[in-house]
């Protein structure tokens, strides 16, 4: 049966790899062979990252939407972050803006309101 797989304890063996001992290090490179061997997986499935948690698909929000006009039709709004604000309005249509994004879009556009920086749409 394969175990768990200890990250913090891989994390120290592959510090004692740059030991000066050579003993050291071909012992904690052991370890760490048989730490992969018995969690039941292998380097590749070690190594890759792991997968993105799906955004659930909603109906695009026509306040999100006016929000994001708003903010990209003003002035005082960086070229960088209209960019950013950008792929949120496409991620809105299609209904894939995440929780975070869609809190971050809320906080900058009551920012903007409060500073008086955005065009009404």
């Amino acid at each position: 049966m394969a175990e768990k797989f200890d990250r913090e304890r891989l994390i120290k063996l592959l510090g004692m790899l740059g030991s000066v001992h050579d003993g050291e290090v071909l012992n904690a490179a052991r370890h760490i062979e048989a730490m992969v061997r018995a969690s039941g997986g292998d380097w590749d499935k070690l190594l890759s990252p792991a997968p993105a948690a799906a955004v659930p698909k909603r109906s695009p929000d026509r306040a999100d939407l006016r929000k994001l006009d708003e903010l990209l039709a003003a002035t005082q709004v960086s070229d960088i972050l209209k960019l950013r604000l950008a792929a949120m309005r496409e991620a809105v249509k299609t209904g894939r803006l995440a929780d975070q994004d869609r809190h971050l879009l809320r906080m900058l556009h009551r920012k903007a309101v409060i500073e008086g920086a955005l065009v009404t749409v």
